[in-house]
């Protein structure tokens, strides 16, 4: 629970941030100084004892994510499995992140973390396409302190729905990013644009297709 209140405070002041994923569990070995918060991917890395000690001990603010298969997880956990490693890690969160198509099974875990301050994303992920800015408004969940969109962008088309997002769902905490080759180069605009979360990866492997390391979308966005 390292960080809760300057997590908080950035979220309140809608302050930009950059995310750096750990997907590898060689990249455990660094010190993470090219981000401002250190996602762990616990369905790429696991929840052995070398993933413990390193949430531990990050210097910078921990996010945590188990994310199911359907929506791009590496794990074949069960529900139950993802909502025991979220339980773990719990101690060490300033923040997680959970599809907000699971947040009625997820209920209990979401319940924990807010019992002790901890802000939950609510994500979305479509790796094929971007869906109509319009039928996001009725995926927004209360519950969730921040919305995450990350849609298969393939056209100018698409990037423009990604901006649209931000004047539909205008009032909400939104971290929002195009995928693919496109969606990559747009990633910067979309920080420009108002999305507070934009993520890039740590180590040697993405977490999304055509990342950005994070270190480099970091300086990006500092120009």
């Amino acid at each position: 629970m390292k960080h809760l209140g300057q997590i908080n405070q950035h979220l309140s002041d809608r302050k930009r941030l950059v995310v750096g994923a750990i997907a590898d569990p060689s990249t455990l070995s660094i010190k993470p100084t090219d981000c401002d918060i250190v996602e762990l991917r616990l369905d790429s890395l696991g929840t052995g004892k070398d993933v413990h000690q390193f949430a531990k001990t990050c210097p910078l603010p921990v996010l945590i994510t188990a994310r199911g298969p359907e929506e791009g997880g590496q794990s074949s956990w069960s529900a139950e499995e993802r909502a025991h490693a979220y339980r773990a890690f719990l101690p060490y969160a300033a923040i997680i992140d959970i599809e907000l198509c699971d947040f009625k099974a997820f209920g209990s875990v979401i319940d924990d973390a807010k019992g002790i301050g901890i802000p939950v994303i609510g994500s979305l992920h479509d790796f094929e396409v971007t869906p109509e800015p319009a039928s996001l408004a009725e995926k927004i969940n209360t519950r969730a302190d921040l919305h995450k969109f990350a849609f298969m962008a393939q056209s100018s088309d698409d990037i423009k729905k990604h901006l649209e997002i931000f004047e539909r769902l205008s009032g909400h905490a939104l971290s929002v990013m195009g995928m693919g080759p496109l969606g990559a180069a747009a990633r910067p605009l979309m920080a420009e644009a108002g999305s507070l979360l934009n993520y890039g990866f740590l180590g040697t492997t993405p977490t999304a297709p055509n990342q950005w390391p994070a270190g480099l979308l970091k300086a990006t966005l500092a120009i």
